[in-house]
C-alpha cells in the first residue's frame, strides 16, 4: 500500500486488533475487524477497517476474506504532486488517490484514464487499445529503463488478458488485482516526473546559463 502518512510504496503487514459480526451476521456470516501497523518507512501509524467473510472463534472473531477495507487512520492524507504538472492531470491523480483506499476499482479507473491521456496528448500515440498504446511508448528512444520497465508491467500485473475492459476502455470500473491501484499511482508519479519535471527545470537550468554566458559575451547554449 501507500503509506497515508510519507505517501511511500510499502509492503505492510496489518495485525489484527477488534473483529465485530455484522448485525446481519446469522444471516450473511459477514463481519468488521480492525487492523493496524507502524510504516516501516517513516513509523507512522496506519489503521484499516474491513469487512467481509466473518468467523468467530474461541476467543475472539476476524474477517477470513477481505471484501473492502478503508484507511481510517490518518485520515485527509494528501499527496504531494509537483507544480509542473498541468491542472487536468493533477485533478484527476488527486482523486484518483484520494479514493484509493475506498474504492480500488475507481482509483485504478482514473489512473488508468491518465496514463492513456498523457500517451496521447503528450506523446501523440493513438491506438486502438492502451496495451498498444503503452508498446509505442516504451519503443521511445528517449525513455529511461525504470519508466519504461514500470509502464510495460502494468500489462503483466492488470492481467489485462483477463480483463479486457480496462485495455479497450480504461475508464471502466471494473476489478482489479491486489496492488494494482497502488502500483498504477507510483507509475503516474514516475511518468509526471519524465514528462513535465525533468523538462521544464532543464529548461529553467539553461535560461539561467544563457543569462550567464550573454553577461560574459558568450553566445547562446544551442538547441
Amino acid at each position: 500500500m501507500i503509506c497515508p502518512n510519507c505517501n511511500t510504496g510499502v509492503r505492510l503487514e496489518l495485525e489484527e486488533c477488534f473483529g465485530y459480526p455484522d448485525k446481519e451476521f446469522d444471516s450473511n456470516g459477514k463481519g468488521f475487524e480492525l487492523a493496524g501497523e507502524n510504516c516501516p518507512e517513516c513509523s507512522g501509524l496506519i489503521v484499516v477497517l474491513r469487512f467481509g467473510a466473518f468467523e468467530i472463534t474461541k476467543y475472539h472473531g476476524h474477517v477470513t476474506r477481505v471484501e473492502k477495507e478503508e484507511i481510517i487512520f490518518p485520515k485527509n492524507a494528501e499527496r504531494p504532486i509537483p507544480l509542473e504538472v498541468p491542472e487536468p492531470y493533477k485533478i484527476d491523480y488527486l482523486e484518483a488517490f484520494a479514493v484509493l483506499s475506498i474504492s480500488a476499482k475507481a482509483s485504478a479507473a482514473l489512473s488508468r484514464r491518465i496514463l492513456q491521456t498523457i500517451l496521447r496528448e503528450e506523446f501523440g500515440i493513438q491506438k486502438r487499445t492502451l496495451a498498444q498504446e503503452i508498446d509505442d511508448f516504451i519503443s521511445l528512444s528517449d525513455v529511461p529503463t525504470y519508466l519504461n520497465d514500470a509502464i510495460d508491467a502494468i500489462r503483466n500485473i492488470g492481467n489485462f488478458a483477463a480483463h479486457p475492459l480496462k485495455d479497450t476502455n480504461t475508464g471502466e470500473i471494473v476489478a482489479v488485482e491486489p496492488g494494482e491501484a497502488e502500483w498504477l499511482i507510483e507509475v503516474l508519479d514516475a511518468l509526471f516526473d519524465f514528462t513535465f519535471v525533468q523538462p521544464k527545470r532543464l529548461q529553467e537550468r539553461k535560461e539561467q546559463l544563457n543569462k550567464k554566458l550573454k553577461k560574459i559575451g558568450k553566445p547562446e547554449m544551442k538547441g
